[in-house]
């Protein structure tokens, strides 16, 4: 199913001279959405803030040590948050952690039929560098995905930062892959999920 939106425009007041926006949004998985607001922009903000309460981002090294072993976790770790509520997982992409976390979210479409998958790219292209086997993963994961959200249209370091800033910025929760020590993109978006205090679930296996 596509995202969907729709609002009407109406007239209200004494003097017909205010605007209310009635406003119905269907996401991916058909759960619906529905406000009343002076704008769209306030609608859409409240939107988003309805969807944040509903999902869960990823995060986590591009070595992964235990393959089997991390994909179980990470599909416990979803039946968890699904439990508990969740049904939108952001995942960034990138090799390891979350081309792991990005198939174990796919393989459990058939078990929790309305979870949705949705990548968030840096910038077009980022797999250019990648080999053929995680090149060809991260095709398939694509054509797999309900969304693709892209930060940027050309290369940029920021980009990437600004892909982790709006995973954190559109969840509630986050599962980690992170062994508490290296610094980089994972230890940025674990830092950044604790300043907005997010729950963290750290899967490392130490």
């Amino acid at each position: 199913m596509i995202q969907r939106e729709e609002y009407t425009i109406k007239k209200t007041g004494l003097f017909q001279n205010e605007t209310l926006i009635f406003y119905t949004y269907t996401a991916h998985n058909g759960l619906i959405f529905k406000t009343t607001a002076a704008s769209l922009d306030i609608c859409r903000k409240l939107r988003d803030r309805w969807q944040r309460h509903l999902s869960t981002s990823f995060t986590g090294h591009r070595h992964v040590i235990d393959y089997n072993d991390t994909i179980e976790k990470v599909k416990q770790a979803v039946r968890y948050c699904y439990n508990n509520g969740v049904r939108f997982f952001y995942v960034g992409g990138a090799v390891g952690f979350d081309t792991v976390a990005a198939e174990a979210v796919i393989s459990l479409k058939a078990e929790l039929a309305d979870i949705v998958l949705i990548i968030v790219v840096p910038f077009p292209g980022q797999n250019k560098y990648y080999n053929t086997e995680n090149n060809n993963r991260y095709l398939n994961i694509l054509k797999q995905v309900d969304e693709v959200v892209t930060i940027s249209n050309d290369f940029s370091n920021i980009a990437y930062l600004k892909r982790n800033d709006y995973m954190i910025s559109h969840s509630c929760q986050l599962i980690a892959y992170w062994d508490e020590k290296s610094l980089g993109g994972t230890s940025y978006t674990v830092r950044k999920a604790r300043e907005k205090k997010l729950a963290i679930y750290n899967l490392y296996k130490k």
